[in-house]
């Protein structure tokens, strides 16, 4: 992404305006935002940048639509996403935008793990992080703070319903996209992978865990330094982040799904590249639904797409479905 300045004038208090659009409420600091992404045409967009207190310094929450909306959607992107890196939450956030009656703007989160900074980081993490995000945006009076994971992402929905855990800020809700297996992925793109998983436990076992692998032992599209405790937890069998492999058994899907406390929307996508051809979405996601009743009746798979959900098509569809969602918890 390319930041360019328009106009700097003297720092006073947040939030910020990114864009030039439409004036900041505060324009203290006044930018165009470029994204990097092929499919957005690199067209400018506006947001409006809250920095906060975090346990990552320095952080901002960047804020996507009507900013006097009374209600939050948080998107949590996956392994190597940070904001702005997933077009298609611009498109929901449009859509939401639209549904004034709604009133929800979206917040795009920026976590120790973002971008490269996954390897070396946790869902423990990114639920201390995220936590931060909804106690601010209490602060700010939003009332229904709903929860918007893709990919990774989804596993830190999971985590954070672990309240006894980690005691987390509250949300109202849910929604998951691509909740994909991180493990089963390994036969696509990492497909000799076991050396390095035994390396990995090898050091954890020996108190290494925050050591980074050698490169050599980790999968070429990772393209970021990983720990032996985060290789361990994407791809190990029972690792932290093993909510959604295909494999887990009855008990294990029952807990976890079961610490659902508010509504939850699950959304697989038909043609998901990171899934291997073994692995049945549609049998997955009525397994989550039997699961736990809070998981709503309008999950099931975005047609015709894949991972990131190409295409406008599909991105309206996602971004109805979402609305159709957020609707049934004023009900």
């Amino acid at each position: 992404h390319v930041i360019q300045l328009h106009k700097l004038t003297p720092l006073v208090p947040p939030p910020y305006e990114l864009g030039k659009f439409r004036p900041a409420r505060e324009p203290h600091i006044r930018a165009v935002l470029m994204s990097s992404t092929m499919d957005s045409g690199g067209a400018p967009f506006p947001v409006l940048a809250h920095p906060y207190r975090s346990p990552n310094q320095g952080t901002c929450a960047y804020e996507i639509g009507n900013t006097s909306s009374r209600n939050a959607v948080i998107f949590i992107g996956g392994l190597k996403d940070g904001p702005h890196t997933t077009p298609y939450i611009r498109t929901v956030a449009k859509q939401l935008e639209a549904a004034s009656e709604l009133s929800y703007s979206v917040f795009e989160i920026r976590m120790r793990s973002s971008f490269i900074g996954f390897g070396t980081s946790s869902l423990k993490e990114d639920v201390e992080d995220i936590s931060a995000l909804v106690k601010y945006l209490r602060t700010l009076s939003r009332e229904n703070i709903v929860l918007f994971g893709h990919s990774t992402g989804c596993q830190d929905c999971m985590e954070y319903t672990h309240y006894a855990k980690h005691h987390s800020q509250p949300v109202d809700g849910f929604i998951l996209q691509a909740p994909v297996s991180d493990r089963e992925s390994l036969d696509i793109f990492f497909p000799d992978y076991q050396a390095s998983l035994d390396l990995a436990a090898k050091w954890v076992a020996e108190g290494r865990a925050n050591d980074c692998l050698p490169n050599t032992m980790l999968p070429g599209a990772i393209g970021a330094p990983v720990s032996a405790y985060r290789l361990q937890s994407l791809f190990a069998r029972g690792g932290d982040d093993d909510y959604f492999s295909s494999d887990l058994d009855d008990e294990t899907v029952s807990r976890v799904w079961g610490r659902f406390k508010k509504p939850v929307l699950v959304l697989h996508s038909e043609k998901d590249e990171c899934v291997t051809d073994k692995i049945d979405q549609e049998a997955l996601n009525k397994r989550y639904r039997d699961a736990n009743p809070l998981v709503s009746s309008l999950s099931g798979l975005i047609p015709g797409t894949g991972h990131t959900v190409l295409g406008d098509e599909a991105r309206q569809w996602l971004a109805q479905r979402v609305i159709e969602f957020l609707r049934t918890l004023d009900k």
